[in-house]
């Protein structure tokens, strides 16, 4: 316990030295936060598991449990990604840890889980039905109306109710989330610790896609439109391409080639050193293989938000396919 104690203590002071340098160099050549930080992060730490668009969980072959698999542990040792298209879940009586992994767990109780089942936390796949009630104090006795931040990410959106059962009388509180956080529920309206049940449906909100937009390019000074880092200052490198594609709902509709909410299988830019590229609007599956082929799925990044990585991405990238989006708008699009 003390050399796990330790370890997690130098982690802290690593990660944070990290932030305060990204923070640091940002400010000092006015670089969006996305821009500098590096790409190594949390979310290419781990792949994300390949998921199905049109099947989540494959429900024919599942095990239904009784409440939706989840862990209260506060230790770190069950912390989740909040990233994928799988439906995931953190219920916090206090604030939200770090998004960046066990920095801070914040205090109190918390649920971390996923609200439809999973295929990927055990030896089988577990289901748990669309759009029936949870009771919070069956997750964790010390949650109900003691809830003071919330996520809820991928393609689900969630009720909440102020009280058990899931109650739909007019005049009841609570609200909905899909891809949404707050880690602060008592500085935003009027349900900080009222919470008691909540139900979950599958969706990926496709009615509500319009477009979505990727930029990619050898020289981040010339796609961004200045220079990123003091090397560019002093020597600057060539002006480099920058390739725009854009995908609209036209792109993304149900066909022989592709599920609803999804592109075709795209080729990555020939001819160019990436060294940048920049998701508005979309999440975007990249690959090792040239026709967005399972066994040669590498990451995926992208959100409904603004995503901009610069330097050290991997080469082999040779396709990828987008996605009506999932995860937390943590940056605003900058192409609408």
């Amino acid at each position: 316990m003390e050399t796990k104690a330790w370890y997690c203590h130098q982690k802290q002071k690593l990660l944070l030295m990290t932030s305060y340098l990204a923070i640091f160099t940002g400010c000092l050549l006015n670089i969006p936060p996305t821009s500098a930080i590096p790409l190594k992060d949390h979310i290419f730490n781990r792949d994300i598991p390949f998921q199905p668009t049109n099947n989540l969980v494959a429900r024919q072959d599942a095990r239904e449990v009784p409440l939706p698999p989840g862990s209260t542990a506060t230790d770190g040792s069950a912390d989740l990604t909040f990233y994928g298209a799988e439906c995931k879940m953190g219920l916090y009586e206090g604030s939200f840890r770090n998004r960046g992994g066990p920095v801070d767990t914040g205090p109190g109780a918390r649920w971390e889980g996923y609200p439809l089942g999973s295929r990927f936390i055990g030896p089988e796949p577990l289901v748990f039905p669309d759009n029936k009630c949870v009771n919070i104090r069956d997750l964790h006795p010390a949650l109900p109306n003691q809830i003071s931040a919330y996520i809820v990410t991928g393609y689900c959106e969630c009720r909440f109710y102020d009280h058990e059962g899931c109650p739909n009388e007019p005049g009841q509180g609570g609200f909905s989330a899909y891809n949404r956080e707050d880690a602060a529920l008592w500085n935003n309206g009027p349900d900080d610790n009222t919470l008691e049940s909540f139900s979950c449906w599958k969706t990926n909100h496709f009615d509500d896609f319009d477009f979505c937009s990727i930029r990619f390019s050898d020289n981040p000074s010339t796609a961004i439109g200045r220079p990123v880092s003091p090397l560019d200052l002093l020597k600057p490198k060539p002006l480099g391409q920058v390739i725009d594609r854009r995908y609209t709902r036209d792109d993304m509709t149900d066909s022989p080639t592709r599920f609803e909410g999804e592109t075709d299988c795209q080729r990555m830019p020939e001819g160019i050193t990436l060294n940048y590229y920049k998701i508005n609007g979309c999440s975007c599956r990249f690959y090792r293989s040239e026709n967005c082929e399972n066994d040669g799925y590498s990451f995926t990044d992208g959100n409904p938000g603004k995503t901009e990585r610069i330097y050290g991405l991997q080469q082999d990238l040779k396709s990828y396919r987008c996605r009506a989006p999932f995860g937390i708008t943590w940056v605003p699009r900058d192409d609408i």
